[in-house]
C-alpha cells in the first residue's frame, strides 16, 4: 500500500490544564514520535503549530517559525508538515499572514476550537477565520465540542464531588459533539466554506456529518482508533472507577458509550462518512508531573498538606495512589501513532468491515488529497512511500505490550489487544526505514513537506448557492 499518512499528531506541544500551569507537556518530540510512526507504517505525519492568546504569539508566522525550530532541533524519521491552530481573529494577521502561510510554508490547513477556554472562538470569530481560510484555499479543521455545555456539566459534577477520571465522560455526553457539529455545519454552509471535523467519536456527530454530505455540502470527517476499540467502561479499567490511573484513558471526545456504537461507526468507515482515519496521537506520561499526574498536582484538595518533593519519582506514584485528583486538570489525550494502521487492519480490514481499497483511502490516499500532498503522497509510484505487510497466512497474531512500542510514553491504551498483522517494511521515498521489527532509518531521513490546496474541498454540484439562502455574495 502507499505509505501511511497520519494527519493528526501532537508533538512538542505544551498545554496549560490548570491554574499552576503544570500539565500538558507532550511526551514525544519529533524524534521519538516519528520513530513510533515509522514502526507503525506511517511515512508522513502532520502536527500542530499552536497559537496562544499571549501577545508574543499574535503573529502566526512567528508561531510557525518557533515550532519549526523544534522539529529541526531533533530531526524526524518520517516526512512531516504542520497545521496551524488559530485562537485569535486579528484582522490584519488573517489578511497579511495567511497568504504567506499558504504560499511560503505550504500550510494549507488550520484548526479551530469550539471548546477549551484558552482556545475556543465565538461564532463570529469562527466566521472571521473560516472566511480568511477559504479565500486562501486553506482547509478549516474543527474540534467540535460545545465548551459551554462541558463547563456547565463539569461545575455540576464537581458540586457533587464527582471529580474522579471516570466522570470526564459524563462531562462530555454525545450531545456535546452533536450540537457543535450542527453549529459548525451551519456556519460553514452560511459562508460556503469546506470544513473537516477532527476526531469524530459519536454516532450523533457522524450522523450530522452524513446528513450534511447528503445535502451536497463539502463537509468531511476524521475519526480515530479509540472510537472503535475503547468504550466509556475503559475509563474505569484500573482497579476501581475512582482510581486515578484511569486518567491514562482520558481523551476528548471520550470513547463511545458501548460496543454497539462501534458497529454504527464502522458503517461510517465503509460508506464514506469518514474521509480519513488518524491517530490523534496526544501523548502524556503517567510518571511525569507535566503529564497525567497534573490532574492531582493541580487539584488543591488533593494537594492539601502534601510536600513539593512528592512531584517526582516513587513519591509521585505514591501520591497518585493515595489521591483522587480531578478530571478537569488532566491533559486530554492518548498515544496511538504506532498502533493506528495495525488497529484498523485488525478491527476492520481483517474482519471484512472495509475493503483493502477503503483501507488505503482512509489511511493514505484521502489524507494526501485532503491536505494537498497528492500524488507525491498517497500513491504507489517509483521512489515514493510504501508499506509492505506480512502475508496473512504466515503472520502469527500477538498480544501487544507497551514495551514493544517505540514512543516515549509509559503506557498504551491498547495493552493486551491482539493484532492480526503489522507492517513488515516501511519505505520512505524509496528508502526502507523499518524492516522486520527494527528501525533501520535515520532521524534525519524525514523532510518537511510543503502542501498545496485540498483536492477534495471544491464543493459538490448540489450545494445551495442561492445568495438569498447563503452568503455566496461574499465572493462576488
Amino acid at each position: 500500500m502507499p505509505g501511511g499518512i497520519d494527519a493528526h499528531v501532537h508533538l512538542c506541544q505544551d498545554l496549560e490544564t490548570g491554574p499552576l500551569g503544570l500539565g500538558g507537556e507532550c511526551a514525544d518530540n519529533f524524534e521519538t514520535g516519528s520513530r513510533s510512526a515509522a514502526a507503525g507504517g506511517t511515512t508522513t505525519i502532520i502536527t500542530f503549530a499552536t497559537q496562544t492568546r499571549k501577545e508574543e504569539d499574535r503573529s502566526l508566522l512567528k508561531v510557525v517559525e518557533a515550532y519549526n525550530s523544534r522539529a529541526e532541533e531533533t530531526g524526524s524519521y518520517v516526512d512531516y508538515g504542520f497545521h496551524i491552530i488559530i485562537v485569535q481573529n486579528d484582522a490584519d494577521i488573517l489578511e497579511n499572514e495567511m497568504p504567506i502561510l499558504m504560499n511560503d510554508w505550504g500550510i494549507s490547513s488550520c484548526k479551530l476550537f469550539l471548546t477549551y477556554k484558552t482556545q475556543c472562538l465565538t461564532d463570529s470569530q469562527l466566521l472571521d477565520v473560516m472566511f480568511a481560510a477559504r479565500k486562501n484555499a486553506i482547509t478549516t479543521m474543527i474540534h467540535a465540542e460545545n465548551g459551554d455545555m462541558i463547563e456547565w456539566l463539569t461545575d455540576k459534577l464537581e458540586q457533587k464531588g464527582m471529580v474522579a477520571p471516570f466522570y470526564h465522560a459524563l462531562s462530555r455526553p454525545p450531545i456535546v459533539e452533536g450540537e457543535a457539529t450542527n453549529r459548525a455545519i451551519a456556519l460553514a454552509q452560511l459562508i460556503q466554506s469546506p470544513i473537516l471535523f477532527v476526531h469524530v467519536g459519536s454516532v450523533l456527530g457522524a450522523a450530522n456529518v452524513r446528513r450534511a454530505q447528503t445535502m451536497g455540502l463539502p463537509i468531511y470527517a476524521e475519526t480515530c482508533p479509540q472510537y472503535f476499540h475503547l468504550t466509556w467502561d475503559d475509563l474505569k479499567r484500573f482497579h476501581s472507577p475512582t482510581c486515578f490511573e484511569n486518567s491514562k484513558m482520558i481523551c476528548s471526545p471520550p470513547p463511545p458509550l458501548s460496543v454497539s456504537d462501534h458497529e454504527d461507526l464502522f458503517v461510517g468507515l465503509a460508506n464514506g462518512t469518514f474521509t480519513i482515519y488518524s491517530s490523534d496521537h496526544c501523548p502524556f506520561r503517567y510518571d511525569h508531573p507535566h503529564g497525567k499526574p497534573s490532574g492531582v498536582l493541580e487539584h488543591e484538595p488533593s494537594m492539601e498538606g502534601e510536600l513539593e518533593h512528592q512531584h517526582e519519582g516513587k513519591e509521585l506514584q505514591d501520591l497518585l495512589r493515595r489521591k483522587q485528583g480531578a478530571f478537569r486538570f488532566i491533559p486530554n489525550g492518548i498515544p496511538g501513532v504506532e498502533t493506528r494502521l495495525p488497529l484498523l487492519y485488525t478491527g476492520a480490514l481483517a474482519k471484512g468491515r472495509i475493503s483493502p481499497q477503503r483501507f488505503v483511502e482512509l489511511t493514505s490516499t484521502n489524507p494526501a488529497k485532503l491536505y494537498g500532498m497528492y500524488p507525491r503522497k498517497g500513491a504507489l509510484m517509483p521512489g515514493s512511500d510504501a508499506d509492505l505487510w506480512y502475508p496473512e497466512e504466515t503472520f502469527r497474531p500477538f498480544h501487544l505490550t507497551n514495551s514493544m512500542l517505540h514512543h516515549n510514553v509509559d503506557y498504551t491504551p491498547y495493552e493486551g489487544t491482539e493484532f492480526s498483522n503489522w507492517p513488515r517494511y516501511t519505505i520512505l521515498r524509496g528508502k526502507i526505514i523499518w524492516a522486520n521489527g527494527e528501525i533501520v532509518g535515520k532521524v534525519q531521513d524525514g523532510k518537511y513537506v510543503k502542501r498545496g490546496p485540498s483536492l477534495l474541498s471544491q464543493g459538490l454540484p448540489r450545494a445551495d448557492r442561492d445568495p438569498r439562502r447563503v452568503a455566496s455574495w461574499l465572493y462576488e
